[in-house]
């Protein structure tokens, strides 16, 4: 990944918000920011017992998400889910 312009950081954002939203998470807090060719996606989530921090990463998978590739989005998700598994859902 080239070094990321604002709007490829606004795009990546909206795009983690979204997968985010997808996995209906009851509390969270996250921030996106470019790192070593990927994105990092550092989310804070409510656990049973307080909260907890996980950094994630995704590359050019991230976008293709949410542009409508459905094995991307889903092996992203999974990925994902795998770390925020103490996390609290809806």
């Amino acid at each position: 990944m080239a070094e990321p312009s604002e709007a490829d950081l606004a795009h990546a954002t909206t795009a983690v918000a979204t997968l985010l939203e997808g996995m209906r998470l009851s509390a969270h807090l996250y921030a996106v920011e470019p790192r070593a060719g990927k994105w990092a996606v550092i989310v804070e989530c409510a656990t049973g017992s307080g909260w907890q921090r996980v950094e994630l990463r995704a590359g050019p998978e991230l976008l293709a998400a949410i542009s409508g590739d459905a094995a991307a989005r889903a092996t992203l998700l999974a990925q994902w889910r795998a770390h925020l598994d103490d996390c609290t859902y809806d």
